[in-house]
């Protein structure tokens, strides 16, 4: 950020950049820039994403910025460092300009004089695009594994595990569950703490643990004295 307004000062360009942050939150001095203008974190801030020539995201690792996305929606195009994500919105020279991070390709003439205006922004997705996402079922790997636990024990990539209740670490005795990941099938296998086969199934497949046969035992006795 420092670097961006020496070199805005140095080419004698006039600006003022306002920037919304606590500063004790992250022990940081303000700089000192008379254009430089510090705010209290705001979620009332759209008059200034407007009145903006840009919106800048020097960051050096994003998810998902929002900031960035708001800008575009209100057609201010934005200044960003080379994270992954920024390339998902941003189009260089198109709806802003991406630096790298030590800022070696930064073109102040270009920024100044070439602001991209005449952009559109358009939703990648929409909140009904989710909604049928979330809700579509989910079909399976044609390379799946079947578990059949040996002996209790804690399974460490409980997130790996297919329709299993919750994703429980806890693996008991003759818990049966389904795995896709080949690599986790063989940690798995050579532990020696179940066993492990290969299915090709897509369709879920019903695993029994024991008390469930025990179960259905019972339900067949129970059937057979009614008959009698």
């Amino acid at each position: 950020m420092l670097k961006l307004a020496q070199e805005l000062k140095k080419a004698n360009i006039k600006f003022r950049w306002t920037i919304f942050t606590d500063l004790n939150l992250y022990g940081k001095k303000p700089f000192d820039l008379e254009e430089v203008i510090y705010m209290k974190p705001s979620y009332d801030f759209w008059d200034y994403i407007k009145e903006a020539d840009y919106g800048v995201q020097l960051s050096d690792t994003e998810g998902y910025s929002y900031f960035i996305n708001e800008c575009l929606q209100y057609k201010t195009p934005v200044i960003c460092t080379d994270f992954s994500s920024a390339y998902e919105s941003v189009k260089d020279e198109e709806n802003g300009y991406i630096l790298d991070m030590q800022l070696s390709n930064l073109d102040i003439e270009k920024i100044v004089n070439k602001i991209p205006n005449n952009f559109e922004y358009k939703e990648k997705c929409k909140e009904e695009d989710w909604i049928k996402l979330l809700n579509k079922k989910k079909e399976r790997n044609k390379d799946m594994f079947k578990v059949i636990a040996k002996q209790k024990y804690i399974d460490k990539r409980p997130e790996l595990i297919e329709e299993y209740n919750g994703g429980k670490k806890i693996i008991k005795q003759s818990d049966a569950y389904l795995i896709n990941d080949v690599t986790r099938a063989k940690e798995i296998k050579n532990s020696g703490l179940a066993e492990v086969e290969e299915t090709k199934s897509k369709e879920p497949e019903k695993l029994e643990t024991t008390n469930s046969k025990k179960a259905k035992k019972t339900a067949k006795r129970t059937r057979k004295k009614e008959e009698e």
